[in-house]
């Protein structure tokens, strides 16, 4: 996530009389959040081909790019787990005409198809084809609980966080949807299988429905969540008992600065502010007074 870009609606905020208060009038704008398609273009997981670079005015499909020829790709473990050939297999088939339904639209609207039947990346040319690791063809859904208290030693904004296996980043602790799964179930099952907290996650405020700025994305194939937000109380928080799951190196609970939300895995980094900022225009008293100026940043 870099600063200033991806939360759209706020404005630059002004300081009251005196200089002591920063203006809250931002909060009254439009606090949803945009995710920029950097990492989707630019970053790529181990066995990946090196994406094409695409020239920023030919990234939209109806852009002329007659030269396009992006690497194909799709990773081993995809094809392994064809539904069709295995059983308790979680990919779509491998040839496009096997699929037996494809989705006419996602949370990013009418999905579009490219002459072979392949549905296309609503964000634009990625510089790679195929599935890469993704399962499905299309929007692949996942669920992103956000989890944050108020430290009670030092008063700092904290969000109970994962260390990834695979990276080493800090991430919120998601997942992808299960088939069938209600997204509801998904949110409280992916925090209590990466972090040994159970919440009932339906409490939590819904903060974005929409395309994640993943390095797995591809032409064909990308990632799409729901993410809610649950602040708790200094009683809740100190009930829980964190431990990290499978899929974790480690659980903890992150401070929330300026440079921890800008180093979170993929677009987390989008969804954390914009959660805090939401939290803040809602419940002005529940955040300590510096965080208004550290949000208000990401908002010009």
């Amino acid at each position: 996530m870099e600063k200033k870009q991806g939360c759209k609606g706020g404005k630059p905020s002004v300081f009251a009389s005196g200089g002591t208060e920063e203006s809250r009038d931002w909060l009254a704008e439009d606090l949803h959040v945009y995710v920029e398609p950097w990492r989707s273009r630019f970053e790529w997981p181990d066995g990946y081909p090196r994406r094409i670079k695409v020239a920023d005015e030919l990234v939209e499909w109806d852009a002329d790019y007659p030269d396009y020829d992006p690497a194909y790709y799709v990773a081993p473990e995809v094809i392994e787990n064809d539904r069709t050939a295995k059983p308790g297999g979680w990919a779509d088939p491998e040839e496009i005409a096997a699929v037996d339904v494809f989705p006419k639209e996602s949370f990013e609207g009418l999905i579009r198809f490219d002459a072979m039947g392949r549905p296309l990346n609503p964000r634009g040319r990625t510089g790679i084809a195929g599935r890469g690791l993704l399962g499905k063809w299309g929007p692949n859904y996942a669920a992103d609980p956000i989890v944050t208290r108020v430290s009670a030693q030092f008063g700092d904004v904290e969000m109970l966080a994962i260390q990834r296996r695979d990276n080493g980043q800090w991430a919120i602790p998601g997942g992808m949807v299960d088939a069938g799964e209600e997204v509801s179930r998904t949110l409280a099952r992916e925090l209590s299988e990466e972090t040994g907290v159970s919440l009932d996650m339906s409490r939590g405020r819904l903060i974005y429905r929409g395309y994640v700025d993943d390095p797995r994305n591809t032409d064909n194939a990308w990632i799409e969540t729901t993410v809610r937000h649950l602040h708790l109380d200094t009683a809740e928080a100190a009930n829980l008992e964190p431990q990290a799951g499978s899929d974790a190196r480690t659980v903890h609970w992150l401070p929330l600065t300026e440079r921890s939300l800008q180093k979170l895995y993929a677009g987390h980094g989008y969804f954390v502010v914009s959660a805090l900022a939401q939290l803040l225009r809602d419940e002005p008293d529940v955040l300590p007074k510096k965080m208004l100026a550290q949000l208000r940043s990401f908002y010009k």
